[in-house]
């Protein structure tokens, strides 16, 4: 499986991406699945760097990531990832994370577009990323990224000023950011009772320097777990930028 369409690479956990109960966070794990993604895709020769040159850039549609244990700081996970699909508008990635035992701790899935740079829309995907498959791999999470749930009411809120320390190089909000301002409307006794076991991701449109972005937050209990719809909007238009829907579980 060692080839060029499997990428392998190991992330030592700093003190700062640590939680109040000394293990990593889930917007660290995400950086890592993010990090490596980017690494794989240089190395594959799409990196965003190079498709700037055809006014070209990757953009993150879905991402699901599940996680089954968080280590401790300053423990070492181990991220593998693979493409796994091409589509006409979409390319799929798969991820497995491992701990320093080479136990699997997580797995995850992501839809990516590609858009025109300038434009600021989708492309159809170009024809050289046919031959970036990696089908023996398989999939880690069988998911079809189905429309999300709307929320039906609001049990939590917050607001955000987009700051420029907030943007990535395609100029807009980075991605992660919007988990963390999802995830701030979770009551602190939901933290302390539960433990994030899923986190899904849609992101719908973009936000920008200045903008004022709202955070809503619907919870449900089902059984032993908490189900929590999020939904971030602009306030200035009302525009949807992102849905999310976290799992929680009994710690």
């Amino acid at each position: 499986m060692e080839s060029k369409l499997f990428w392998r690479e190991a992330f030592k956990i700093r003190a700062y991406e640590a939680g109040v109960d000394g293990r990593v966070s889930i917007q660290a794990i995400t950086n890592y699945l993010l990090e490596s993604a980017s690494n794989h895709s240089t190395h594959m020769g799409v990196s965003v760097k190079k498709l700037f040159k055809m006014n070209l850039t990757w953009v993150l549609s879905r991402f699901h990531v599940r996680m089954y244990k968080y280590p401790h700081w300053p423990e070492t996970i181990t991220i593998e990832t693979w493409p796994v699909h091409k589509a006409k508008l979409f390319a799929l990635r798969d991820f497995r994370l491992l701990d320093s035992k080479g136990n699997e701790i997580g797995v995850a899935s992501s839809s990516w577009m590609m858009i025109d740079f300038k434009a600021r829309k989708p492309v159809a995907m170009p024809d050289f990323i046919e031959a970036l498959e990696n089908k023996e791999a398989g999939r880690t999470l069988e998911d079809p990224f189905e429309r999300m749930p709307k929320i039906t009411r609001v049990d939590s809120e917050n607001e955000f000023h987009v700051r420029q320390s907030d943007l990535d190089v395609n100029r807009h909000v980075y991605s992660v950011h919007y988990l963390s301002w999802g995830l701030e409307t979770v009551p602190v006794e939901i933290w302390k009772k539960y433990r994030l076991a899923d986190v899904e991701i849609n992101f719908r449109a973009e936000s920008l320097y200045g903008d004022f972005v709202i955070s809503n937050s619907q919870s449900e209990q089902m059984d032993d777990r908490m189900i929590i719809i999020h939904q971030l909007k602009r306030r200035k238009d009302d525009k949807e930028l992102t849905r999310l829907r976290t799992t929680w579980r009994l710690k």
